[in-house]
Order: structure tokens, then C-alpha cells, then sequence
């Protein structure tokens, strides 16, 4: 072949190689400021999953979604000067649908770990979400956490919870005692069903989740501490949305300094939330 042939097709990928580079500069550029994005159309989008997470979201019989984050996502959108469209999702899936831009973030009782730091990021942390176990109030056989052992445990399919209970487990049996037989559940209402009716022994549930099922029902489930699991809720966003992160650490200072967060708390939890830290989870 010539070389004024190979030097013209040369030239001609280096500039199809250009273009494409641009487009994806300009495509990066474009999703970068979810910020903007929700001034331009007026609305902070925010994914939620409310099936069943008790006073910390969940969904009245007409559909309505309530709870302490529904009201704090309220308080962020207002304090960003933008109307609030909260968009179901469910769990397993929430931060996939967050990274391919269904939403602009994430604030529905999601507890910040380091794992899910490497593909988010989160902000500075609004509540406590450590560990408990639970079962039902008439089960004699699960007590203290000394009775977990040989136990069948329920926890939610895509959160931390899994992990850490396998984890747990391993440790028991390494301890020279029974581990637990772990059962995944894709939402929080089925594994409060199936404990109920006696199919496992108990569940792990973030502390808030499960101690709103029992605000709700007295009496009818006993809540289970000493898992050792310290932990905390935050607002996750995407990982070039700085702008973002920033306006919404910024309404979750004012939160705590103006008393908004420590009276939803005390609303749907009960008491506020003490101690909570002043830096974000990082991987």
C-alpha cells in the first residue's frame, strides 16, 4: 500500500479517536453537575426504597411515603430552593439506578460502608444505623445475642447486613460454636412475615428500621443488642456530583444546628441521635 494512503488513514483514526474522546468529555460533562440539573428542571430527584422500612420510610395504603427520611429529603429540597419527587426503587438495585442517572442521589436509610464508598460518595452522616438482632416477643429461644448461635437469621438481600451476619457466623464457628443458617429476603416486610409465622428464628435490621416495627406494634417483637455493629446512615451521591454533595452536607449541618433533625428523631424514633460524626465514610 502507499504512503500517503497510510498516513491520510492514520490521521483519520487519530481524529475519529478526537471525536470520540469529545463526546465522551462532553457526555461526562454534562452529568457532572447534578446540581444544576435539578435547578434547570426545578426538582431534586431522590431514590428511595419504602417497602416496608417502618418510621424510617414506608408507604401509606394510598401510596404516600412517609417517615424520618421522607421528611428530611423535604427539608434538603426546600433548603436547595427545589421542589421534592422521591423515586421508588428497589433496594437491590438503588445504587445502580443512582450511577446511570434515574436520580440525583440517594437518602432512604442507607448505611454508609467503605465498600459502597469505592462507587459513591456520602456525606457526612444524619443517623445511627448500627446493627441489631430481633425476633418476635413470644420466641423463648432467642433472647441475648449468646442464643444466635444454630440460629436461622433473615437479613436484606443487597444491604451490609449480609456481609456482616456472614461474618458473624465465621466468627462463631471459629469460636467453636454453631454458626447461623442465613436467609436472604429481597424486601424488609416478607422477612418480618416470615419471622412472625415462625420460618427463622429471628432477623438483623439497621436499629431505626426494626425499632420502628415495634413502635408500631408494641409488644410484638423483641429487639436484640450487643451485635457489636456501630454504624450510620447518609445521603449518597455520584461521584463526580461535588457540587451536590456539598449543598447537601451543607442542609445537613443546618439539620443538626437548627434542631430539624433531633425533632424528626424524637417523631419517628423516639429520641434524637447523639454523637453523630462530623466527617464522611470513606473506602
Amino acid at each position: 500500500m502507499p504512503i500517503q494512503p497510510l498516513y491520510r488513514l492514520a490521521a483519520a483514526s487519530r481524529a475519529v479517536s478526537l471525536a470520540l474522546a469529545l463526546v465522551a468529555a462532553g457526555t461526562v460533562a454534562a452529568r457532572a453537575d447534578a446540581l444544576s440539573d435539578a435547578k434547570a428542571r426545578g426538582k431534586l430527584l431522590v431514590g428511595v426504597e419504602a417497602g416496608g422500612t417502618g418510621a424510617v420510610l414506608s408507604q401509606t395504603p394510598d401510596g404516600k411515603i412517609i417517615g424520618q427520611d421522607a421528611e428530611l429529603n423535604a427539608y434538603i429540597a426546600k433548603k436547595l430552593g427545589l421542589q421534592l419527587e422521591m423515586v421508588p426503587t428497589a433496594w437491590p438495585g438503588i445504587i445502580p439506578a443512582l450511577l446511570s442517572g434515574r436520580f440525583d442521589m440517594i437518602l432512604s436509610g442507607m448505611t454508609a460502608t467503605g465498600a459502597r464508598a469505592e462507587r459513591v460518595n456520602f456525606s457526612i452522616p444524619y443517623g445511627d444505623a448500627s446493627l441489631v438482632a430481633a425476633t418476635t416477643a413470644r420466641n423463648t429461644k432467642l433472647n441475648s445475642v449468646a442464643d444466635l448461635p444454630g440460629r436461622t437469621i433473615g437479613v436484606l438481600l443487597g444491604t451490609n447486613t449480609v456481609d456482616f451476619a456472614r461474618k458473624y457466623s465465621a466468627a462463631l464457628t471459629a469460636a467453636g460454636k454453631p454458626g447461623m443458617t442465613i436467609k436472604t429476603y429481597d424486601d424488609i416486610p416478607t422477612m418480618v412475615t416470615d419471622m412472625v409465622n415462625g420460618n427463622i428464628d429471628g432477623l438483623m435490621l439497621p436499629h431505626p428500621i426494626i425499632g420502628g416495627y415495634a413502635a408500631q406494634q408494641p409488644g410484638k417483637f423483641r429487639i436484640i443488642e450487643g451485635l457489636g455493629d456501630k454504624s450510620f446512615f447518609a445521603v449518597a451521591v455520584r461521584k463526580e456530583d461535588t457540587s451536590l454533595l456539598d449543598a447537601v452536607n451543607a442542609a445537613l449541618a443546618d439539620a443538626r444546628k437548627d434542631g430539624t433533625l433531633a425533632a424528626l428523631q424524637t417523631k419517628w424514633l423516639g429520641a434524637p441521635v447523639t454523637d453523630l460524626p462530623d466527617v464522611a465514610i470513606k473506602p
